[in-house]
């Protein structure tokens, strides 16, 4: 690698901590989903060429995102216990694809992350729609 490879390979680790770091934590949370879409994107060609090596990688790191979103889960609430559950499938299936090399395991786990992400950010593009106000001020 040269030293310009070098320089330009730094300034994107920059750019890509200096993304992460000002992300108000919605955002970050749709990253998460991003990256694990493309997690489980690279397993399936992986699968597809019988890249062994690039399934697991692929979906040992989905999976730990997966653990990332369902720690910190407040299970007091049904919506977290409900969350947690559909996290603890998606981690399941990933195991099980990895195990089995078993591609077939991974489209219901695609669908699920596809739907929550598009949700994830329908709601962040909702919280960053300015707001009408209901009634508009009349002086009497």
């Amino acid at each position: 690698m040269t030293s310009e490879d070098q320089d330009a390979a730094a300034s994107l680790q920059r750019y890509l901590a200096n993304q992460i770091n000002t992300a108000t934590p919605a955002q970050r949370l749709v990253m998460l989903l991003d990256q694990l879409r493309r997690d489980l994107h690279c397993a399936q060609l992986a699968f597809e060429v019988g890249d062994f090596k690039e399934i697991s990688d692929n979906l040992v790191h989905a999976q730990h995102i997966i653990f990332g979103l369902r720690d910190p889960l407040d299970l007091s609430t049904e919506l977290g216990r409900a969350l947690s559950g559909v996290y603890g499938f998606c981690a399941q299936r990933l195991l099980d694809a990895n195990l089995r090399k078993d591609a077939s395991l991974l489209p219901s786990v695609q669908d699920i992350v596809d739907r929550l992400t598009d949700a994830n950010r329908k709601a962040l593009a909702a919280l960053a729609a300015p707001s009408m106000p209901s009634e508009p001020a009349h002086a009497y």
